[in-house]
């Protein structure tokens, strides 16, 4: 029997929709819209989502308002197996969520996003269930928590092990002043910039950027490169992956799904390093070949025929 993985995964889940105007769009002006999708969003929500589509045991702790958004929220993800018992709702709030209002071309006119409640996320909200998050063995923090938090998180996280998402390059810096304390960081090129102040455009920056993190404290580095490929650094090796072959439909929820591949592989006993990055790159390419940002249909054979195909050059 294939062994599963234990992960508690903190941050955002909430919904996104997408407006596009059905006219020219003019600034600071009514504009009529249609909708084009409302669905489920969030860096943390979408990690978890896939990790439970590949059987592990997962739960969510976040925020919501006493909506009906956020009834949904929690819903749907119990509905899929994950444990929403550290879900927080909290009473006169809303429910975050993300707005893209397109303009008749369909190019982004304006992007809204309202992230307020996870900022109520706090140290004493989470304090009192501090052990019951150090039985979980792998936690998966994305930067829509607190800074603070996520401060007192990495100091207690007792034996878990922490990997941080780093969601924006304008949340990454609340990764910055734990960094020695993190034992996975999966990031993409600008959120690396704004951790190491290094431009990465290739793999030869990406990887003087991993040799910093890693003289910071962090063991485990893995900097994402979209369509260029990987860099990954783990004990003394530092390696370039390529991107798998794929059929490009939609690159959105990519990023999430890397997270998702490699912690389904690397959080179980025994799997190396070098296996979860192709669990990661194949979930990544899986999802790109997707509508939207969820592989519903996602299978272990599906993941494993994909990964097979990863290829890593020593750099």
């Amino acid at each position: 029997m294939t062994p599963t993985a234990n992960i508690l995964c903190f941050g955002a889940a909430h919904f996104d929709r997408t407006l596009q105007c059905t006219g020219h769009y003019i600034p600071a002006a009514s504009n009529p819209v249609r909708t084009l999708h409302r669905k489920p969003g969030g860096v943390a929500r979408n990690i978890a989502v896939h990790l439970r589509l590949l059987g592990n045991n997962v739960a969510m702790l976040g925020a919501v308002g006493d909506d009906g958004d956020g009834e949904q929220v929690i819903a749907a993800l119990a509905d899929l197996g994950i444990d929403t018992r550290r879900m927080i709702k909290l009473e006169g709030k809303h429910t975050a969520g993300y707005t893209a209002v397109l303009d008749e071309t369909g190019e982004l006119a304006m992007g809204m996003m309202d992230a307020e409640v996870y900022d109520l996320l706090t140290i004493d909200r989470l304090a009192p269930h501090l052990s019951n998050f150090q039985a979980w063995p792998w936690w998966l923090i994305d930067a829509n928590l607190p800074a603070q938090t996520i401060a007192w998180l990495a100091e207690n996280k007792g034996t878990a092990k922490m990997c941080a998402a780093t969601v924006s390059p304008s949340k990454a810096v609340r990764f910055k002043d734990v960094l020695g304390k993190l034992d996975l960081l999966i990031t993409n090129r600008a959120e690396a910039q704004i951790l190491t102040g290094i431009e990465i455009n290739d793999k030869s920056q990406a990887k003087t950027a991993i040799e910093l993190l890693r003289g910071k404290g962090v063991p485990d580095v893995i900097i994402t490169l979209g369509a260029t490929g990987v860099v990954s650094s783990t004990g003394l090796e530092t390696s370039f992956w390529s991107p798998l072959p794929t059929r490009v439909r939609d690159v959105n929820g990519a990023g999430d799904a890397f997270y998702s591949g490699f912690l389904a592989s690397y959080a179980k006993p025994g799997t190396s390093f070098d296996a979860a990055i192709a669990s990661g790159l194949a979930m990544a390419s899986l999802t790109a070949e997707t509508d939207g940002t969820t592989v519903w249909n996602l299978t272990q054979d599906a993941v494993s025929s994909r990964a097979a195909q990863a290829r890593k050059t020593s750099l």
